[in-house]
């Protein structure tokens, strides 16, 4: 049995529990006092709430000894059972179980409405990164976390995230995989990702699907598997360090063009859409860099290689990617007159 399948004895949950005590034990006094003093269901029932209530009312016919003896296991159990029930419901309200509960129902209604979405499969060193890149580019986002603990903090921090294992088809439908635009298979293990990368393709063949491989030998299978990129984390880390130690100014200026938070610049693919400003026009006619202050370092035609530094005089076609490096306002400014579509 895993952590979806056990029973959390929760605030809510003790609350419903302690909720069908109270019923059980009103249903047990009432017919108790009929089989044992032979009363109307009326009589018995109002001795029952006189005797749970413990409001000392006078008995509604003398008691027999036996009547007498019930009567005291009822008022004994009684307490007991109104005791648990107001501390369930005092912690429902104290523990903040209800404003979690409110939370919660908000984050399922986005989630159902979420469309064109990026899916990230595990919130580790990876996932965690990929989910703070996307943010820059306000691309709706949901996680996919297995660790319980986790999985509250992120919800608490704003985060739309589906606690569960990102295998198991029940949570990827949850995430809305049919409707989402990509996927980030960033779980722990090689082979889960491998079967996530399967199942997600499954859903959605037109998904775009990026997957973590920590083996050089789980690459392969990846592609295999319906990954359209796969990244190995030992691949660039190897080259990572091999161009910090033989280019450390080059290094060096992209972190702090990317990481700069004064700078806060970065690449982005733009999309030339049919019939916007770019389309049918030459690079040269455009004045990308006098217009939005980005500028202009790759190009690439459906289905073709990309070409770094195109020349001047490349005309623009619908659908054709520019690849840009710019700041926010300048991106957001250079989108605007491409026409970019959602």
């Amino acid at each position: 049995m895993n952590l979806t399948q056990k029973i959390r004895w929760t605030p809510p949950i003790r609350a419903g529990y302690a909720l069908l005590m109270i019923v059980a034990i009103f249903l047990l006094g009432s017919f108790g006092y009929m089989l044992i003093e032979g009363w109307a269901l009326i009589d018995a029932f109002y001795m029952t709430v006189i005797t749970l209530s413990t409001v000392g009312f006078q008995e509604v016919q003398p008691l027999s000894q036996e009547g007498r003896v019930f009567t005291a296991f009822m008022i004994v159990l009684g307490i007991g059972t109104f005791g648990y029930g107001f501390g369930s419901l005092v912690a429902f309200f104290i523990e903040g179980e209800l404003t979690d509960l409110i939370r919660t129902r908000k984050m399922e209604k986005i989630i159902e409405s979420l469309r064109n979405h990026v899916i990230v499969c595990g919130y580790g060193n990876e996932g965690r990164h990929a989910v703070t890149e996307l943010a820059k580019s306000n691309t709706p986002i949901l996680i996919i976390e297995k660790n319980e603990i986790l999985a509250e903090k992120l919800a608490h921090q704003g985060q739309l995230v589906i606690q569960g294992d990102a295998t198991d088809d029940d949570i990827l439908q949850r995430a809305g995989v049919a409707t989402a635009k990509g996927l980030i298979a960033a779980v722990h293990e090689d082979t889960q990702n491998v079967f996530l990368t399967l199942t997600a393709r499954g859903f959605n063949p037109g998904l775009t699907i990026v997957a973590k491989a920590s083996a050089e030998a789980s690459v392969p299978k990846l592609y295999r598997a319906g990954a359209n990129k796969v990244v190995s984390s030992a691949e660039i880390g190897g080259h990572r360090m091999a161009s910090a130690l033989i280019r450390p100014s080059v290094v060096h200026f992209l972190d702090v063009i990317m990481s700069n938070q004064d700078l806060a610049l970065r690449l982005e693919e733009v999309t030339i859409a049919e019939g916007s400003a770019f389309d049918d026009k030459s690079i040269r006619e455009l004045h990308v860099r006098a217009r939005t202050g980005a500028l202009v370092i790759g190009y690439q035609r459906k289905s073709q290689p990309i070409e770094v530094n195109p020349e001047a005089g490349t005309v623009l076609q619908a659908d054709d990617i520019l690849l840009v490096l710019g700041n926010d306002v300048q991106l957001k400014n250079l989108q605007k007159i491409a026409g970019v579509r959602d």
